[in-house]
């Protein structure tokens, strides 16, 4: 398969991979965590068999872009199993890429804070990210909200919504800000003394669903891409999320309310995960 990546609109590479940034940047975030590589190693194989395969084979999907795809491994796993996959992340990355051998072909360097995609229009069937949003517009990586950070992520988002063609599907996941609990993140760095001291209790983030806060809903997702030709439905995150952090005997029950949540509370606050699936009308 020849590469979609738009060699003249790439003005410089790092570790081979084309790059999307200043030419002097260097890595802004210092994020990961020790172990992150193998986690994601680990776990990223078994959502794309559990969960993201059988809503893309029902989109009819083939051509892929993973926004935010971290080490690689799902646009990996995506590749061996015959679907024609990209992926970007931020610079941080690219020894990991290099390390693992992935394609200079299928990977690409962007700007934390702008985003730039050296594709055409239209390029893809479906573009996913999982877990991602919540962290673009931040200062650290993680949950310090820079002031502007609702500007930048409409920027991302709306850059992302670019690349889809008319008829394919923008496919956005993460923590639900309208949801009060949240089992994958530390709180906000604005977060009251009353949030901080009820989680440390339970064990999870427990958070206000309303105000500013580093997490996202569906009103950000509506809001982001207010104009432009689309169509937003909430999905079920049932299969995507073991709920590991969540204490004993909790995440049972945590698993159980989630596979049986109705389907007219999954774009609601009642679904502890946005899945917005977004078609891009013709």
């Amino acid at each position: 398969m020849s590469s979609l990546i738009q060699r003249e609109r790439v003005a410089i590479t790092r570790d081979g991979f084309a790059a999307m940034i200043p030419a002097n940047q260097e890595i802004v975030y210092q994020s990961l965590i020790e172990g992150y590589a193998e986690d994601q190693e680990r776990e990223n194989a078994g959502k794309v068999n559990r969960y993201l395969r059988p809503i893309l084979d029902r989109l009819g999907a083939k051509r892929l872009l993973d926004a935010g795809c971290g080490v690689g491994a799902m646009v990996q796993s995506l590749l061996e199993l015959g679907y024609d996959t990209y992926g970007f992340d931020l610079l941080e990355q690219t020894p990991i890429w290099a390390a693992a051998g992935r394609s200079t072909d299928r990977f690409v360097v962007t700007d934390p804070l702008r985003l730039e995609l050296p594709f055409a229009d239209g390029s893809f069937d479906c573009v996913f990210s999982f877990g991602v949003l919540e962290h673009v517009g931040t200062e650290d990586g993680h949950a310090t909200r820079r002031a502007d950070y609702h500007v930048i992520r409409e920027q991302w988002v709306r850059e992302l919504f670019r690349v889809v063609a008319p008829g394919g599907h923008l496919l956005l996941g993460g923590p639900n800000k309208a949801f009060p609990v949240d089992t994958a993140h530390a709180l906000d760095a604005g977060a009251s003394n009353a949030e901080r001291w009820l989680s440390a209790k339970v064990g999870v983030s427990i958070h206000k669903p309303w105000g500013p806060y580093f997490l996202w809903g569906y009103d950000d997702v509506r809001r982001y891409l207010e104009g432009l030709p689309c169509r937003i439905e909430g999905l079920s995150v049932h299969g995507l999320a073991n709920y590991a952090r969540v204490p004993v005997p909790f995440g049972a029950l945590a698993r159980a309310y989630v596979r049986y949540l109705p389907k007219p509370l999954l774009a609601t606050g009642f679904n502890p995960w946005v899945m917005a699936l977004v078609r891009r009308e013709a």
